[in-house]
């Protein structure tokens, strides 16, 4: 596999109109010919399971014969989602005074695409989360949490592209064509907005979201990875619970 760009195989990430923005925007930015969709799933998706096919439909559509958009790939591992984000909820909120698996979930659909994108002689991952949503907060997607996944990604050599995080809702939505609103023609999720008032607002502390980061995303993002790569070297398949407890405990 050639190490020219525009010959290389580029993992886009597919969910909603972000992200088939952000491949739009990669391919445009940095001239990728190939693109493998990739649809990781949770466990806690609700709504019409075909969407992510149409939105692949799409970018296809967008992308005519700028690049070629490959047959889907559908990434899940149950056992590492339940030990990043359920397992041990309680526990991270009370030594990190937060609890929304929100991030800890990205940061699980992100790394799903590693192996991918080393099978693929290290791939770009390419991403649509954004630093805002025009002033809306999400835990999820903040200038913090974005930068900490892209250096978890590093550590497995793999870069993750993220075209559209300066971008704001109407640039999104003009790379797709201008007729796709935001959070429509995309699953939901039966945990969306658990960290959000009822009223809508969010606040949150941000040294203990901080702490949250530099103490568990990034470690048990690395240990994942690390877990991957003994596994690829013929070495035992993850037991997924005892490397988020090893984490926890390096770290009580």
């Amino acid at each position: 596999m050639t190490s020219d760009v525009t010959d290389r195989l580029a993992i886009a990430e597919i969910a909603g109109r972000d992200s088939v923005a952000a491949a739009v925007a990669a391919v445009r930015e940095r001239g990728f010919a190939r693109l493998l969709p990739s649809i990781a799933l949770t466990g806690t998706e609700t709504g019409d399971a075909e969407a992510p096919l149409r939105a692949i439909d799409t970018l296809r559509s967008l992308l005519g014969d700028t690049s070629e958009v490959l047959d889907p790939v559908y990434l899940h591992e149950p056992a590492l989602w339940s030990a990043m984000n359920a397992r041990f909820a309680s526990v991270l909120a009370e030594r990190f005074g937060m609890g929304s698996p929100c991030l800890a979930c990205h940061l699980y659909m992100h790394l799903l695409r590693v192996p991918v994108a080393w099978e693929a002689g290290n791939a770009p991952v390419i991403a649509g989360e954004r630093d805002t949503h025009d002033g809306r907060i999400k835990l999820s997607q903040t200038t913090q949490s974005i930068d900490a996944a892209i250096r978890v990604l590093a550590y497995g050599d793999i870069e993750l592209v993220q075209p559209v995080r300066h971008a704001s809702g109407e640039e999104v939505a003009e790379l797709v064509g201008g007729t796709w609103d935001e959070g429509g023609g995309q699953l939901g999720c039966l945990l969306s907005g658990n960290y959000a008032a009822p009223d809508g607002t969010v606040a949150y502390d941000h040294a203990a979201y901080a702490r949250y980061l530099a103490e568990f995303f990034e470690p048990v993002g690395r240990a994942v990875i690390d877990a991957w790569r003994t596994e690829a070297a013929g070495g035992p398949a993850p037991d997924w619970r005892a490397i988020v407890t090893d984490v926890l405990e390096e770290r009580a």
